[in-house]
């Protein structure tokens, strides 16, 4: 395997989001009060691995889409063919699943349950419209309260929750800006698609105007730390940005916002990880 092939698979694990799920089930479980290295592994690895299968399966269902919308993409470049795309998001799934399965009974039925929304996701609800957007938000809320099942679900875990649970959604809503020619060809429907850029910026925008009420509940209601309230300030500054740069309604700016909101998205993890501090 030559370093272009190790880039491919990089790419189409979206070694950067699957590394982003694995931190937020582990974030779950310390907030939830979890101390054991051991399990906390385990919500990483189980949330890493069924985060990297789903984006392989995504991007498996997705390779005419992309041929449009992103043609660099592994499987429409021809660097990684659709039946080892496919295959490698199986393997990823069942590994995933083993190591949930491992930990607990109902570990493993959350795990299936995971994978079973994810890959119905890719092959057809992101065609409906908001289905797609909301299943993946849940996904990434889903990690964070996984990982709290080996620890306690509290308020600190649900107020993680709903954090990326708006965040996720903000951000899908720009991502149908950013793919909508391919979208609109391919009958995928979005905000974007059915009616129009300027909706789901607004959508985009009144989710993310939320979040930020939301971001400021921990700091005056249960008056979190300064290290948190540096990361969330931080995050709301940033999503301000993206905000403001995806005001144009053009595709590459949308592209921009979504790419800069993928960065952030470590620091609002971090934020509720580090709340005691």
């Amino acid at each position: 395997m030559n370093l272009k092939s190790i880039k491919a698979w990089l790419s189409i694990i979206r070694i950067g989001n699957s590394i982003a799920l694995g931190i937020a089930a582990t974030v779950g479980y310390i907030v939830g009060g979890g101390m054991n290295v051991y399990e906390a592994t385990k919500t990483f690895l189980t949330a890493f691995f069924i985060g990297g299968g789903g984006n392989i399966i995504n991007d498996y269902f997705d390779r005419e889409v992309d041929a449009i919308n992103k043609p660099w993409r592994p499987i429409p470049s021809g660097l990684i063919k659709p039946f080892e795309a496919y295959v490698a998001a199986l393997t990823f799934f069942l590994i995933g699943f083993v190591i949930a399965l491992s930990s607990s009974y109902f570990a493993g039925i959350v795990a299936l349950l995971a994978i079973v929304l994810v890959y119905l996701y890719s092959y057809n609800l992101k065609r409906i419209l908001l289905a797609g957007n909301i299943s993946i938000a849940f996904l990434t809320a889903l990690s964070i309260v996984y990982g709290s099942l080996f620890s306690s679900v509290n308020i600190h875990v649900v107020l993680a929750a709903t954090y990326a649970f708006l965040f996720n959604l903000g951000r899908e809503f720009l991502k149908g800006i950013e793919d909508v020619e391919g979208d609109k060809r391919f009958g995928i429907k979005t905000l974007a698609t059915a009616y129009g850029v300027a909706v789901a910026f607004k959508a985009s925008a009144l989710v993310y105007g939320i979040l930020l009420a939301v971001s400021l509940l921990p700091i005056a209601i249960l008056r979190y730390s300064i290290v948190y309230t540096l990361l969330a300030l931080i995050v709301d500054a940033v999503i301000i940005y993206s905000i403001l740069n995806a005001k144009t309604l053009r595709s590459v700016d949308a592209l921009r916002s979504t790419r800069v909101l993928k960065i952030a998205a470590f620091a609002g993890l971090f934020a509720f990880l580090f709340h005691n501090i």
